[in-house]
C-alpha cells in the first residue's frame, strides 16, 4: 500500500491527504480540547455497536453545547466505509472526531462543528483474547472529578495521557484511575470488570465518574442475558485482592485479561470463555 493512500483522512465528508488538513493552528480541539470523539471497531463494512457510539457522541456534543443539527450519522457511517475502502482496510480502528469550528478564545464564536475521520488498520475482524496477560498498577497522582464532564469522551484527555505515561514508566500495561473519592473507577484506556470466586462480576457504576464505555454497556447486557450475575458496585483496592479474575473492556480490543495487580495474580479462564461465547453469538 502506498504511503499516500495510508495518509488519507475524511475531513467534513471529503477524502483528503492528512497533509492538506487546514486550520491546524486555529483548531479548537488543539487549542482548547473543545470537542469529542469516538473510537470504533470497523470490519468489512460494519461498525460494531454503531448506535451506541452515536448516542454517546451526541450526548457529549450536547454537554459541550456543540450543534448537533447538521450531524448525519448515516452519512458519517458511509464516509467511514469509503475511507476504509480507499485505504484497502478490511478491519480498522476508526477515530471520529467532532470539534467546534474555529473562532474566539475561551468564548467561542460558533457552535458549528468540523468532523474528521481517521482509520488505522488492525488485523482481526472479531475480538481475540490477548495471549499475554496484562499487568496493572495504580495511578493516584491526579484523581478524576465526578461531574458532567466525567462521562463524555472529550478531546481533553490529559488525565488518561498522564496515567498511561505513569503505567509505561512503571512497566505496566494499564494504570487504574481513582475518582475524587479515592475509589477505582476505570483504567487509562478501558473499563474494569472483576470476577469473584463465585463467578459474580463487578464493575463500577456510572455514578463513580467512569467513562461509560460502549463495550462495557454491551458486556453488561450480554452477561445478564446469559444468566451471569453482574453488579455495578463501588470498587476499592481490596476488591482486587479478593477477585479471581480481572478483565478490561473497550470497543476496539474487546476484552483483555489481566495477569497481575501489584503482587496479586489472576487467571484468564473465565475471560477466555466470555470471548469465545461472544464471538460465537455474533453480537457484533
Amino acid at each position: 500500500m502506498s504511503s499516500s493512500v495510508n495518509d488519507l483522512i475524511s475531513y467534513n465528508g471529503v477524502i483528503i491527504p492528512q497533509s492538506q488538513l487546514r486550520n491546524g493552528a486555529e483548531n479548537r480541539s488543539f487549542c482548547y480540547g473543545d470537542g469529542v470523539f469516538e473510537t470504533m471497531h470497523y470490519t468489512r463494512g460494519e461498525i460494531f455497536f454503531v448506535d451506541d457510539h452515536f448516542v454517546r457522541l451526541v450526548g457529549g456534543m450536547y454537554t459541550l453545547g456543540l450543534d448537533t443539527t447538521l450531524l448525519n450519522p448515516l452519512q458519517i457511517c458511509e464516509d467511514i466505509k469509503v475511507l476504509c475502502e480507499q485505504k484497502e482496510y478490511q478491519s480498522a480502528r476508526v477515530r471520529l472526531s467532532v470539534f467546534r469550528k474555529e473562532g474566539g478564545a475561551y468564548m467561542p464564536e460558533t457552535d458549528q462543528v468540523h468532523v474528521i475521520i481517521t482509520a488505522q488498520e488492525i488485523s482481526s475482524g472479531g475480538y481475540q483474547l490477548n495471549q499475554k496477560g496484562l499487568r496493572l498498577g495504580m495511578y493516584s497522582e491526579i484523581r478524576k472529578p465526578v461531574n458532567a464532564l466525567a462521562g463524555i469522551k472529550s478531546a481533553n484527555a490529559l488525565l488518561y495521557v498522564l496515567a498511561a505515561r505513569y503505567a509505561r514508566d512503571n512497566n505496566w500495561d494499564e494504570a487504574l484511575i481513582l475518582n475524587e473519592h479515592g475509589r477505582i473507577c476505570e483504567a487509562n484506556s478501558s473499563n474494569v470488570f472483576l470476577v469473584l470466586p463465585d463467578k459474580r462480576v463487578l464493575t463500577p457504576p456510572v455514578s463513580e465518574g467512569i467513562l461509560p464505555g460502549v463495550m462495557r454497556k454491551n458486556m453488561i447486557n450480554w452477561l445478564k442475558e446469559n444468566s451471569y450475575q453482574v453488579d455495578e458496585a463501588i470498587l476499592l483496592t481490596e476488591d482486587f485482592y479478593r477477585a479471581e479474575e480481572v478483565f478490561l473492556t473497550n470497543a476496539v480490543t474487546g476484552l483483555r485479561w489481566v495477569l497481575a495487580f501489584r503482587e496479586k495474580r489472576y487467571f484468564g479462564t473465565f475471560t477466555k470463555k466470555l470471548v469465545d461465547q461472544l464471538n460465537a453469538s455474533a453480537v457484533f
